[in-house]
């Protein structure tokens, strides 16, 4: 048994039905899929940047700069 889903219409509760539900229900899937994504884009930018910061700190570790150094270059 599914739940049954309401809009309001004209100030008034209506319920939908038929192909009224189908396509709120398809959007409803479309919607949370479009989300997914763009967690997992700004998921996968976060971990770029993070790696290239990485890179950026160890290679100025081998240049013989100091943490402190490091730091006031990089935040």
């Amino acid at each position: 048994m599914s739940e049954k889903i309401y809009i309001a219409k004209d100030g008034k509760r209506v319920e939908l039905k038929g192909k009224d539900l189908e396509a709120f229900l398809e959007q409803q899937a479309k919607d949370q899929a479009e989300a997914i994504e763009r967690e997992r884009l700004i998921e996968a930018e976060t971990a770029k940047k993070e790696a290239d910061r990485a890179s950026a700190m160890a290679k100025l570790s081998k240049l013989g700069l100091t943490d402190d150094e490091i730091a006031s270059l990089i935040p």
